[in-house]
C-alpha cells in the first residue's frame, strides 16, 4: 500500500489491509481506476465515512448515484 490517501483512510477509519483491498476493488467496480484522481478519492472517502465497505457492489453503485457522487 503506497498510496498516501489510502494510508490516511486506513489510519483514520482503522481499516485493515483486507478492508483497503475491498475499498479499492469497490471503487474500480464503479468505473474509476486512477487511484490518484479526485473522483477516486471522493468515492473512497464517502464509502469510508458512510461505513459502506461491506455493501454489495450493485447497492453501492445505486447509493453513489443517488447521492450524486457518480453519474
Amino acid at each position: 500500500m503506497e498510496n498516501k490517501h489510502l494510508i490516511d483512510l486506513s489510519v483514520k477509519y482503522g481499516l485493515s489491509s483486507e478492508d483497503i483491498s475491498k475499498l479499492v476493488s469497490m471503487v474500480y467496480q464503479v468505473g474509476v481506476d486512477e487511484m490518484d484522481s479526485p473522483q477516486f478519492k471522493r468515492i473512497a472517502n464517502y464509502i469510508c465515512e458512510a461505513k459502506l465497505i461491506d455493501m454489495p457492489a450493485e447497492d453501492l453503485i445505486e447509493e453513489l448515484k443517488r447521492k450524486g457522487i457518480i453519474a
